[in-house]
């Protein structure tokens, strides 16, 4: 009679079933750590849009108050955002474009521009928020553009 011995088969067989549940651990490590990253980069990212927000507004009110009697027109902007220990977070770069329906400044100067103000006086305005390098806040840029036509 015949015997077959199945005792390698079933050590091989064991090695297999332990590799397999080994490399599942580690897939379920590995996403563990990319889901609590990327729920930080969405929070950083949802903060950044929303100073960009922010920023658009506080640009139309300084634009609205700013001093035109040297003839210089607001064309940038420049915001800095820190937290509560007083390290940099965020900083916001806006810039303006002026846009007059009929009569526009003389010779690009703005002296006239509390004047034009309300006749159909626009304003591209662009808003760039970017995390500050240096600060440990994500391993990776977290960057915001918005552009808006705002009227003064």
């Amino acid at each position: 009679m015949y015997t077959t011995k199945r005792a390698g088969f079933a050590m091989i067989l064991a090695i297999f079933v332990v590799v397999l549940i080994a490399l599942g651990g580690v897939l379920l490590l590995g996403n563990a750590s990319i889901g609590s990253k990327s729920i930080g980069d969405n929070y950083l990212k949802a903060q950044a849009e929303l100073l960009a927000m922010s920023a658009t507004e506080y640009a139309v009110m300084r634009a609205q108050d700013f001093n035109t009697s040297g003839a210089n027109c607001l064309n940038q902007l420049n915001i800095t955002v820190q937290d509560t220990a007083g390290s940099t977070m965020f900083d916001a770069n806006v810039s303006f474009q002026y846009s007059f329906k009929g009569l526009a400044p003389t010779n690009g100067q703005c002296n006239t521009l509390t004047a034009l103000t309300g006749n159909d006086t626009m304003m591209l305005v662009d808003v760039t928020v970017t995390t500050t390098p240096g600060t440990n806040l994500s391993t990776e840029p977290i960057r915001v553009v918005k552009r808006t036509w705002q009227k003064l």
